[in-house]
Order: structure tokens, then sequence, then C-alpha cells
């Protein structure tokens, strides 16, 4: 199975080992990774602050980016 791999911003920045046991994990389960370069901020952040108009801009972005995967992976509970 492809999986793409989407890192939220939060766990970029205050876990850069979730990213890697999850490449792990996941090689572990035979899945084959992509890695899109072009992600970003999915824009919840904004979105919950009152900053709806640049959270939307970043969710569409995200749709973008995404498009074409099988399936998004991402080690994130929201």
């Amino acid at each position: 199975m492809r999986v793409s791999l989407f890192i939220t911003c939060f766990n970029d920045t205050l876990f850069p080992q979730t990213g890697r046991a999850m490449v792990t994990l996941l090689e572990r389960l035979g899945c084959e990774i992509d890695f899109p370069q072009a992600q970003t901020c999915c824009g919840q952040m904004h979105t919950n602050t009152g900053y709806r108009e640049q959270g939307d801009a970043l969710t569409r972005r995200f749709e973008r980016v995404f498009a074409d995967s099988e399936m998004v992976v991402s080690p994130s509970a929201s």
C-alpha cells in the first residue's frame, strides 16, 4: 500500500522524532511511503483562532498537495 505521510507543524516543531517513528512503523507494515515536499501547515490553527481566510487558503493548498494520494497518514489526533 502506498501512503502519503503528512507531518503536522505541531509534531514537526515539538516532537520531530514522531515523524521518524511513523516512517519506521509504516515500513515495517510494508507500506511504500511518499512524503510530498510541498506540504505545509494544514491551516487548522489559523481557522481555530479566527483567521479563517488564511486557514482556508492553507486547507486548499493541502488538498492540492495531497490530491493524488491513495491514503494520507498523519500522527495527529486533531
